[in-house]
């Protein structure tokens, strides 16, 4: 692999790759953050994934040969392992193992799209940040827990906009399931918050 990655480094915004432009290699995320996202006609924009160290990146149009199907930005200084599509597929023919790994990655990948599905079409905004709470309680092991991005992004993370979840931020904090303070949130009712997840009403 190493034969074929270049290093590739990135400031905050920048953009890695646009939506719809010629797809010509991956990359992997070496330091830093990356949100990948698609932009409606109206400018609307929905944030399909956030990518940290060891993620692989824009790797789906390399098998087809197409363009990217969303664009990804830096969210902060950012080094990357670029790999050029036609030297991993020259690669991967000389060491189809190499393949396999990715192969998983892409079912990996489909699951969570089904599941980010899931949540847009049948949940409504409480319940998906419900969902990023627990999750970010079970990766710290800890009540208080840290938004990893603004909530900007967090609410176009979550397919709603600032001002939605800033409100019901209020409301869970209202209701006694969370206390709020900046970008730190501390859960005081985990029971409450699963069952906000699965679907109760707030």
């Amino acid at each position: 692999m190493a034969r074929v990655c270049l290093l590739r480094v990135y400031e905050k915004d920048e953009v890695l790759f646009f939506q719809d432009e010629k797809a010509h290699g991956f990359y992997v995320v070496a330091d830093g953050r990356v949100k990948v996202q698609r932009t409606g006609v109206d400018g609307r924009e929905q944030i399909l994934h956030m990518f940290g160290p060891g993620d692989i990146c824009g790797e789906v149009p390399v098998f087809e040969g197409e363009a990217y199907p969303a664009s990804a930005v830096a969210v902060g200084s950012l080094q990357t392992v670029y790999i050029p599509r036609k030297a991993f597929l020259a690669l991967g023919r000389e060491r189809p193992e190499i393949l396999l790994e990715m192969l998983a990655v892409l079912s990996l990948r489909l699951r969570r799209f089904v599941g980010l599905i899931d949540d847009l079409s049948l949940k409504d905004v409480s319940a998906r940040l419900a969902k990023v709470l627990l999750d970010l309680q079970a990766r710290t092991g800890t009540a208080t827990v840290k938004l990893d991005s603004t909530k900007t992004t967090l609410a176009s993370r979550l397919g709603t906009i600032a001002e939605t979840l800033s409100r019901t931020l209020r409301k869970m904090q209202a209701a006694g399931i969370i206390r709020v303070d900046g970008r730190s949130i501390t859960i005081r009712d985990t029971d409450r918050l699963i069952e906000l997840a699965a679907g109760e009403r707030l």
